[in-house]
């Protein structure tokens, strides 16, 4: 009896401590899986996050009308800290102050005192300095590949093309403009890691690249105009100064240059906003007597007049409303063809003084002038012109030889391309592919009016005393017209010398406007600084095409 209630007892001994190892085990259980496995949850989190990035989408190109590209992404690096890894040390500063060109002082600052989290500390390294940087070695250092925006031609079209941010945003030019289009469309991957950072599984959403944008510049043409506005800035000791070169039968924009330009691809050198600025489609100013041939436009349909009328011109000046207005000598009795190849004021006003001031003002709005360039898409600004109930008899007359109004290089050249195409309007276009909008063209003058404002503007450039003989070609005859306006600002006096014209002038290919503007030395009317400046910029043209000069 005794040694079975033993055994029993042994028995339920044994039972109760294979209870308890099965609740130890349990209890330990239940502390791994509350500690240990919550730090790998963690750990899986944290890779998974990790493994989670952005595929850069690379930003649309900006090319010209033969594809040759003016802006485009190219790959680059930045380099960041992992606080948790990185060990601040003075001469790792140093290192990375001498290799990254920064401040110590500043980059110290910046990375003192962190023991956590991650920094960007550099953007767009080149691969030598990347390689340099993972020679050192440094705990916590990391790389990314990133994108950033190159411009092969720099200041040469920068005003047209624009620029990025240093997050390729567009904030200038073509690249602001059309930004949505270039932006593309960003891919991203996410998956999970292993131990040795092998990607056990993952989703991959590729980057959509951005549209390209084609313009009807023609990067030859453009650096023609570009290199030869330059010398003659220097040259005249102007301030400032824009070309713009036209294709007029289709009204594409071949050149658009200013003077000061800027380097898109070097922003930390941008000093002087001014530079930013587009002159060729901002600037506006009061054209001076470029306006006459739009103006003699006007007269001559309003009356039926020949170029057999006679205008006295003396004494060389004339009073009309109390002000006086001069001619640069006493020309006497002029035809029509004469008081615009001789740019006579005095005979401007004698024609325009009975001119009905609806008449006049509705002309020079059908040449563009007071009118928003809308094909253009580029910040531009419409000028001014008064409305005709504004009109004063002595702004009336003193429209026609280019004052009390202003405009920009841009609409000089949209107006002249009237001309150019035996009276028509044909709005102006900056882009190649296809207009953004349905262009403007309509008839602003009847064909046997231009003909013979394009025989004056023949005469002008042509003639022995015409004011545009600097404008001349050798086996081209140019049609063309200058303008020289004052201003006086703050009791300082200077000038802007503008030069309109086109070649060959019976079958034109080429239209071109030279405004040099701030000019205070001898040389400053527009037939001795812009003239030769289009001469030269046709001359190279017509090299460039082959064709002997």
């Amino acid at each position: 009896m005794s040694l079975r209630i033993l055994y029993s007892s042994g028995r339920i001994v044994f039972i109760q401590l294979i209870l308890l190892i099965g609740l130890c085990a349990l209890l330990l259980r239940l502390v791994y899986l509350q500690v240990y496995q919550d730090v790998f949850l963690d750990d899986q989190v944290f890779t998974r996050l990790d493994s989670h990035y952005s595929l850069l989408a690379p930003r649309g190109k900006i090319l010209d009308r033969n594809d040759k590209v003016l802006a485009l992404d190219v790959k680059g690096h930045s380099v960041g800290i992992d606080f948790e890894k990185f060990k601040y040390e003075d001469q790792v500063i140093i290192f990375l102050s001498e290799l990254l060109k920064k401040d110590p002082i500043i980059l110290s600052k910046n990375l003192i005192g962190r023991s956590s989290g991650f920094k960007e500390i550099s953007r767009n390294i080149n691969f030598q300095t990347k390689e340099k940087l993972k020679s050192l070695k440094i705990p916590g250092l990391y790389f990314r590949e990133n994108l950033r925006r190159s411009y092969p031609e720099k200041n040469i079209t920068s005003h047209v093309v624009g620029l990025t941010d240093i997050d390729r945003r567009g904030i200038q030019g073509v690249e602001l403009v059309f930004h949505n289009e270039l932006l593309g469309e960003e891919g991203s991957f996410e998956g999970i890691k292993g131990s040795k950072n092998t990607k056990l599984e993952g989703k991959r959403v590729e980057a959509v690249p951005g549209k390209d944008i084609k313009l009807t510049i023609d990067i030859n043409i453009q650096s023609i105009a570009y290199h030869e506005l330059n010398k003659a800035v220097k040259k005249y000791n102007a301030q400032a100064g824009s070309i713009v070169v036209v294709e007029p039968k289709s009204g594409d924009i071949l050149g658009l240059v200013n003077y000061p330009s800027f380097d898109p691809s070097n922003r930390k050198n941008f000093t002087d906003m001014s530079k930013l600025r587009n002159r060729a489609t901002i600037d506006v100013f009061e054209p001076g007597s470029v306006m006459k041939p739009l103006a003699m436009s006007a007269v001559l349909e309003s009356q039926n007049l020949s170029d057999s009328i006679k205008i006295n011109t003396s004494p060389g000046w004339i009073e009309f409303e109390g002000f006086k207005t001069s001619d640069f000598r006493d020309y006497g009795t002029l035809s029509l063809s004469e008081i615009i190849s001789l740019s006579s004021n005095v005979g401007m006003v004698k024609l325009c003084e009975n001119q009905d001031i609806e008449h006049l003002a509705s002309y020079y709005k059908k040449f563009g002038i007071g009118r928003y360039p809308t094909s253009i898409i580029l910040p531009a600004r419409e000028g001014f012109l008064p409305h005709s109930s504004q009109f004063t008899l002595r702004d009336k007359v003193s429209s026609c030889y280019g004052y009390g109004m202003t405009l920009s290089a841009l609409q000089i050249a949209q107006a002249y391309s009237v001309f150019a195409n035996e009276g028509n309007f044909i709005e102006l276009n900056l882009f190649s592919e296809h207009r953004f909008i349905d262009p403007i063209k309509e008839r602003v003058i009847k064909k046997e009016t231009n003909e013979i404002i394009l025989n004056m503007l023949v005469q002008t450039v042509n003639s022995k005393r015409g004011t545009a003989s600097n404008a001349r070609l050798t086996d081209f005859i140019v049609a063309g017209k200058t303008g020289t306006a004052k201003e006086s600002l703050d009791e300082e006096t200077t000038y802007t010398g503008t030069f309109a014209g086109f070649v060959p002038y019976n079958n034109p290919e080429y239209l071109a406007v030279v405004v040099l503007s701030g000019l205070s030395g001898e040389d400053y009317s527009g037939g001795k600084v812009s003239a030769p400046v289009f001469s030269n910029i046709m001359q190279q043209i017509f090299l460039l095409k082959d064709l002997k000069i």
